[in-house]
């Protein structure tokens, strides 16, 4: 005897209301866990991102001008009838009369100025200023110049820079003569401030006290000068996230800067260089 045995086919169902839900509200917590790692990391990237450029920006500034410091009075032996310079280019000095060369104070809060004369090594068969220009011309391996740093300021929001100009002492004729005007050579660098390292003892290896351009000038100093203390306020130059916040800065014995409110990072960068060719 047979028995049909009769299936019925079972029923095929979906997900309910409530488990798409529960799924789409699961999936939505997991994508936020995600978008807020992305964004973390995006926000840590552009921190350490700001805070590589503002050491570079501090760190460069000081190097090129401590560059020319090093080598400031510097003249070849080969060179012996050529005079050496003053190191520093001075108020009132000969190597000093042309406007915008000469180390200056700024009044307040202001920038200072400095130039360092000297002769440029020879490097890769040329001497070259601070912009990386050749000298050229007849007189080209015995010409002194004047690297001259400053701070040129930004215009409509854009970061300051430190820039340098050059002047080139032509022997044949004694005269100074402008090279290139200013050009900037580090972005990002807000302020520059100088002292100078005088030895009132006669002692040309020790350093008294660190005092600015003016007091230098009112104690008739600057053959006296054996050594510059540099300080520079280097920025991010892009905005970070969260913005910095508001506030001033102190560079060695200036005014508080004014108040720096746009949204970038800042640090002040200091070095004391003592000057290898001073008499």
């Amino acid at each position: 005897m047979n028995h049909r045995r009769h299936f019925r086919p079972s029923k095929q169902y979906g997900f309910s209301i409530v488990e798409l839900l529960v799924a789409v509200v699961i999936s939505m917590l997991l994508l936020t866990g995600v978008i807020q790692v992305f964004f973390s990391s995006k926000q840590t990237y552009a921190s350490n991102e700001a805070a590589s450029r503002l050491q570079e920006n501090g760190r460069f500034a000081l190097e090129f001008i401590a560059q020319s410091a090093r080598h400031a009075g510097y003249v070849e032996a080969a060179n012996s009838t050529t005079v050496p310079p003053n190191p520093i280019a001075t108020p009132g000095a000969t190597n000093c009369n042309t406007p915008r060369v000469c180390s200056s104070q700024g009044a307040g809060n202001a920038s200072d100025t400095i130039g360092f004369a000297l002769q440029p090594r020879m490097l890769e068969g040329a001497r070259r200023d601070c912009l990386g220009n050749t000298l050229t011309g007849a007189t080209a391996n015995t010409d002194l110049i004047i690297n001259h740093f400053e701070i040129i300021p930004g215009a409509n929001g854009t970061p300051s820079a430190l820039g340098c100009r050059s002047w080139n002492f032509t022997k044949g004729t004694g005269e100074w003569v402008a090279g290139p005007g200013v050009s900037p050579l580090i972005d990002g660098v807000d302020a520059l401030q100088i002292q100078y390292g005088v030895s009132t003892s006669g002692d040309r290896n020790n350093v008294n006290q660190y005092i600015s351009a003016d007091r230098v000038t009112a104690l008739n100093a600057w053959n006296d000068v054996i050594a510059v203390r540099i300080a520079v306020l280097a920025n991010s130059i892009d905005r970070v996230d969260p913005p910095a916040p508001a506030r001033r800065y102190v560079l060695l014995d200036a005014a508080p800067t004014a108040v720096f409110d746009d949204g970038r990072a800042r640090q002040i960068f200091t070095t004391t260089i003592k000057l290898r060719n001073t008499f």
